[in-house]
């Protein structure tokens, strides 16, 4: 008999991760959101945590701009990381 000693989930499956989010002023916001959603959710909640509109932000993780279409799973993006934003 063979039994699996890691879970294997979906990415539907998959528990959200927190994220961190920090302006150039150092204020930051923590959100729980699940690694398959695309970088416009996560626009959306900065959006209502800093009141600045999806189309001025510009989220960069580890040196890449976030761009909208992709999921954050296209950046690796892993739960307890930090993306930092920029307001253009």
């Amino acid at each position: 008999m063979e039994y699996k000693t890691k879970f294997q989930f979906t990415d539907d499956e998959k528990p959200p991760i927190r994220i961190r989010v920090r302006t150039l002023l150092g204020n930051e916001a923590i959100y729980r959101i699940k690694c398959n959603e695309e970088v416009s959710i996560l626009k959306a909640s900065v959006n209502q945590s800093f009141d600045i509109s999806p189309k001025h932000q510009c989220l960069v993780y580890q040196g890449k701009v976030l761009e909208e279409g992709n999921k954050l799973k296209d950046y690796n993006i892993q739960n307890g990381s930090l993306i930092h934003l920029i307001i253009t």
